[in-house]
């Protein structure tokens, strides 16, 4: 059995430590998917990107980890991650390059109630957006 089956699909992110909860909205639904191809896309705030990922074991828990390449307000950003699987949820951090670091949370999205993340469309710059940092 592959152990990426139970990362693959949508998960919304729910928590961060850097940024309030109604700010993750802002442009599109603040989410994470997983395909079979260990690729993936994450969203929230003014931030998509695609991803890829790898499974592997973090403090003995099945866990991912990630590079991430996308836009931020028009601004092309990078960075990588982490996330270990905890039941239904997902907790993990983000690193931008040379910028913010959060951790976050994530729900495992399921049929009837997810509201769909694009899936790996080509990314393209949006308009800058004012972005609100917890204070």
């Amino acid at each position: 059995m592959d152990k990426t089956n139970i990362f693959l699909g949508n998960w919304r992110i729910v928590e961060t430590e850097l940024w309030d909860l109604e700010d993750l909205d802002l442009v599109t639904p603040a989410t994470l998917s997983l395909n079979p191809r260990h690729q993936g896309h994450i969203a929230f705030i003014a931030v998509e990107a695609q991803l890829d990922y790898r499974v592997v074991v973090r403090d003995g828990l099945p866990a991912i980890e990630f590079s991430f390449e996308g836009f931020d307000e028009g601004d092309e950003v990078m960075g990588r991650g982490w996330a270990v699987l905890d039941g239904e949820r997902l907790r993990g951090r983000l690193y931008f390059h040379q910028g913010d670091d959060s951790s976050f949370v994530a729900e495992r999205e399921h049929k009837g109630t997810s509201r769909k993340a694009p899936a790996n469309k080509r990314l393209q710059p949006t308009a800058p957006t004012k972005r609100k940092r917890r204070g």
